[in-house]
């Protein structure tokens, strides 16, 4: 049985890697340090999700058409007479991105959460 990857699953583990990699480096658990780590691995699905939502959006469509349109017509000559069809990135991309999304932004919350509790708590 194949177990699906759900983002609060991934979440629950780049969350305790972080802690086991603070424990490692710090030798502690600190709101501070889990702040910083949590920002770290939130940033990373942030902007791998960011980078699929634009390529996704269509705004890289007419540039990916020109690149392969231009590779097609050195690669068979300039007046071949096979037809060019190409689908767009933003097809190509899907809709995959949202998992990236979901991760990074649970991961902002517990790193603002630590970041509020450093403030009130430990200092």
């Amino acid at each position: 049985m194949k177990q699906k990857k759900t983002p609060i699953r991934i979440f629950l583990v780049s969350l305790f890697l972080c802690l086991i990699v603070e424990l490692i480096a710090y030798k502690e658990l600190s709101f501070y340090h889990t702040t910083n780590l949590t920002f770290y691995g939130a940033s990373l699905f942030l902007i791998i999700g960011l980078f699929g939502a634009s390529f996704s959006s269509g705004f890289f469509d007419f540039f990916n058409y020109s690149m392969r349109k231009t590779a097609f017509n050195i690669r068979k000559g300039r007046h071949s007479d096979e037809e060019f069809t190409i689908k767009p990135l933003s097809e190509l991309i899907g809709k995959g991105y949202f998992l990236f999304l979901k991760i990074g932004s649970a991961l902002l919350v517990v790193s603002l959460i630590t970041l509020l509790a450093y403030y009130l708590i430990e200092r």
